[in-house]
């Protein structure tokens, strides 16, 4: 299995900028927003968090609160008239007389420097933001990532609400990450690997992606971060209409570009990724399972307060973990920010490493541009280092977003540490854990992959999404059979927890519209494994 491997950035020119009208809004608002130990012991790292080692039915449209919600652009007619009756000249809803909320303005199609400026110097934040949708990682990745071409959203109502959200061009394949053929269980020729891939599609399913040809899905809009894999907005106020003025302006600004294809390969779960799902479906769009994330809320006064409320047989786990990195003949010691400058170099070669073991899109060179960013941004990066005979042999890297702390790589030098030391569970999981409760963080993310290592300590799931949405409205059939079919592979293949039913009717429709798979029981692995049975 390969990797993919990057080279400077194109010198082509990023798309114009397109500032489009906003289409007319419906007569009403959108609604609101058993544990196996032993697989534990394996280490490791993913490309989308420190690991060690379903199919959505086609929902229907949704109807407004007064019948089918109207076209985007109905045809006109003789005597218009309100949804309630005659129209009148004031604005009107169709559940009472309102005054309409003003469009926000909202441009698409920008670079990083024209959109900070839009925002006022900064990404608006209403929680903490992963620090992948920062300007310091952005600027990062289009530094390092090969032809990807800047396009970056921003809305603006005024009065200081504001979203952000970015986005990359592509006009050809990039790394298997980013190429919208992927999330349809398809796999390049030189065998390199999706982010935390866990399943490996037959040829028939890499055939039947082939003949619809690349000139179906380039180019490519990919919406978020690509080397942060996430796809998420950012915004100053809890308001998910603001964020849905992203898509509204997106989708018809990318099609007039020539754009084929748009997709969201990472909509983790929270309220403006929610939105976004939601948003790309109604023009189109399918969605589908893609896998879980790890999280860890930290509810207690400490770390040894959390550490009692585990039962018995973890924290005995937990204690065995601790003492065979003990004994592994190892020193451990953690640096932040600035100490890390003369280290970047051989902490990308050993999450490298780990890339080439595991697989996945980063290489050192995208890896070590990152970590650089992240330094020369002032971010809060700390990494935990292993050194055995006064040589570097193990890394964990963490970066806390104001109460948040993400993990996002970990690398090993396995002929130096043996392949179960225990250093995984020390420096990715444990030493993490105590200084977050030392430090008053209240939660950590630790990424897809080595679920059961880290649900042995208390992590939850939490599902990551993805859309496609393909220009072609005659392939969205066929892209949506596809897709379906590759993320309810992928929740067998990682064994992904089958989602509560929710007890409101609100709720069940709003899992059907965001492909919950609730009332759709995991089917058994075939013998023969894989998409294709």
């Amino acid at each position: 299995m390969s990797t993919t491997c990057c080279s400077a950035t194109t010198e082509e020119p990023a798309p114009a900028l397109v500032v489009l009208e906003k289409p007319t809004d419906g007569c009403c608002s959108a609604p609101e927003a058993t544990e196996t130990p032993e697989a534990a012991d394996q280490e490791g790292s993913s490309c989308c968090g420190a690991t060690e080692e379903a199919a959505p039915a086609k929902a229907e449209e949704p109807s407004g609160c007064c019948g089918p919600a109207a076209d985007p652009e109905p045809e006109p007619v003789e005597a218009a008239t309100g949804c309630c009756g005659p129209a009148k000249p004031e604005p009107v809803s169709c559940c009472g007389s309102t005054e309409q909320e003003d469009p926000a303005d909202v441009r698409t199609g920008l670079s990083l420097d024209d959109a900070v400026a839009a925002l006022g110097g900064s990404v608006p934040q209403v929680t903490d933001p992963a620090p992948y949708v920062l300007p310091h990682w952005l600027r990062a990745t289009e530094a390092s990532l090969e032809d990807a071409k800047p396009w970056y959203t921003v809305a603006d109502r005024g009065e200081g609400e504001l979203a952000f959200l970015p986005g990359f061009l592509f006009d050809a394949a990039p790394i298997v990450d980013a190429d919208p053929r992927t999330y349809l269980g398809w796999q390049p020729k030189d065998g390199a690997v999706a982010c935390c891939s866990a399943t490996a599609c037959c040829d028939t399913t890499n055939d039947t992606v082939e003949a619809l040809g690349a000139e179906a899905f380039f180019p490519a809009l990919l919406l978020g971060s690509p080397l942060g894999y996430r796809s998420e907005a950012s915004a100053s106020v809890e308001d998910p209409l603001l964020v849905a003025d992203l898509i509204d302006r997106i989708v018809p600004a990318a099609a007039e570009a020539g754009v084929r294809s748009i997709i969201a390969p990472w909509l983790h779960d929270s309220p403006h990724s929610e939105v976004l799902a939601l948003a790309l479906q109604a023009y189109g769009g399918d969605i589908a399972f893609h896998g879980e994330n790890n999280l860890l809320d930290l509810q207690h006064d400490s770390y040894d307060a959390y550490l009692a409320s585990l039962p018995a047989r973890k924290r005995r786990r937990v204690k065995e973990d601790r003492d065979r990195a003990d004994g592994s003949g190892t020193r451990i010691e953690r640096k932040d920010r600035e100490e890390l400058r003369p280290l970047v170099g051989r902490i990308s070669e050993l999450i490298t490493q780990n890339r080439q073991k595991y697989g996945g899109g980063e290489d050192e060179a995208h890896i070590g541009a990152l970590l650089g960013a992240l330094v020369e941004g002032g971010a809060d990066v700390r990494a935990y280092l292993v050194h055995k005979d006064e040589q570097l042999v193990a890394v964990s890297v963490t970066v806390r977003q104001g109460k948040r702390l993400f993990v996002k790589w970990a690398g090993f030098d396995y002929e130096a540490l043996g392949e179960r030391s225990g250093i995984y569970f020390e420096i990715v999981l444990d030493r993490p854990l105590r200084d977050a409760y030392a430090e008053g963080v209240t939660s950590i993310e630790a990424g897809p992959g080595a679920d059961e290592a880290k649900r042995l300590r208390g992590f939850k799931p939490r599902q990551i999404r993805s859309a496609i949405l393909v220009t072609d409205t005659d392939l969205r059939a066929e892209v949506a059979k596809l897709h379906a079919a590759f993320g309810q592979a992928r929740r067998e293949a990682l064994g992904a927890t089958t989602e509560e039913a929710p007890a409101t009717a609100i709720g069940r429709l709003k899992a059907r519209l965001l492909g919950g798979n609730a009332y759709e029981p995991i089917q058994p692995l075939q013998p023969e494994g894989g998409c294709c049975g």
